[in-house]
């Protein structure tokens, strides 16, 4: 199934269930956004390559349909590699007076600042965090929505068991998993966690995409990934939660890190509540 999200042209205050960048407002892919009477344009594919989205305030961006054009423009790179979203960046940034960077955390920091929006993960754009996998548990109407997106390194960790997980969470042990029930390969190691992040735990109503999570594993935690996972790769998926609250699902808002490795094997996975 494509990963997209849909975007809108506003001016306005922030809207629940979206993250806003410039005057640009963005959904969560695959799920939906809260009503508001807006027009709402969905991104490309970006599974297939990172998405720059801008605004077109006059509302003249051509689509597809003959008669309609939309108040938000798209761009996106040949493929998911940091050189590729690179030279994306620096083709447009070169009209106003940007780059060239060096990197894609460079370009993704400068397109954010100047009202552009982007897919790239590690950056601030995507998911809004910080790591090389970003996951944000935000509330989507009268849903709760966890989505993730990003890869992993899985170069400091071990090997171990298959098995068979699905969504689902812990939150006095800070233990979750996003995705369908699948089989996924569990890796061991070192793994820095935080110890919990809220009392609750509610049943999953629904999951799309890769499967992904951390769980217990002996004193410490297990790193699950889809069957067969290779470092670097970039995955997403969502679990959905229907007709919840953050609040009534016992969890608390704030940020929350795991990672292992160091150097060049380093890898970290962000999870902001909302």
């Amino acid at each position: 199934m494509p990963t997209a999200r849909p975007f809108a042209y506003n001016t306005g205050a922030g809207i629940t269930g979206t993250t806003q960048v410039g005057n640009l407002a963005i959904g969560i892919p695959e799920v939906g956004f809260v009503a508001t009477g807006l027009e709402w344009w969905n991104g490309p594919d970006e599974d297939l390559g990172y998405v720059i989205a801008c605004e077109v305030p006059g509302d003249t961006q051509p689509t597809p349909i003959p008669g309609v054009s939309a108040s938000v423009g798209f761009f996106r790179s040949s493929d998911l590699t940091e050189g590729s979203f690179i030279a994306m960046a620096n083709q447009l940034a070169d009209h106003l007076g940007g780059g060239p960077f060096a990197s894609g955390s460079a370009a993704n920091t400068w397109l954010n600042a100047n009202g552009f929006w982007s897919s790239f993960v590690g950056g601030t754009g995507g998911t809004g965090g910080t790591g090389d996998f970003n996951v944000t548990v935000s509330q989507v109407g009268p849903d709760v929505v966890w989505s993730g997106s990003g890869s992993f390194n899985l170069s400091a960790l071990t090997l171990g068991a298959t098995g068979n997980i699905g969504g689902g969470f812990q939150a006095n042990q800070a233990v979750w998993a996003i995705g369908p029930l699948v089989t996924i390969d569990q890796y061991s190691g070192t793994i820095t966690y935080p110890t919990s992040f809220g009392s609750g735990g509610t049943p999953v109503t629904s999951n799309t995409g890769s499967t992904y999570g951390i769980l217990p594993g002996g004193s410490g935690r297990l790193l699950y990934v889809p069957s067969g996972y290779t470092s670097g790769s970039v995955i997403s998926g969502t679990s959905t939660y229907a007709n919840q609250t953050i609040a009534g699902m016992g969890l608390t808002a704030g940020t929350y890190t795991w990672s292992w490795g160091s150097g060049g094997n380093a890898s970290t996975l962000v999870m902001t509540i909302s």
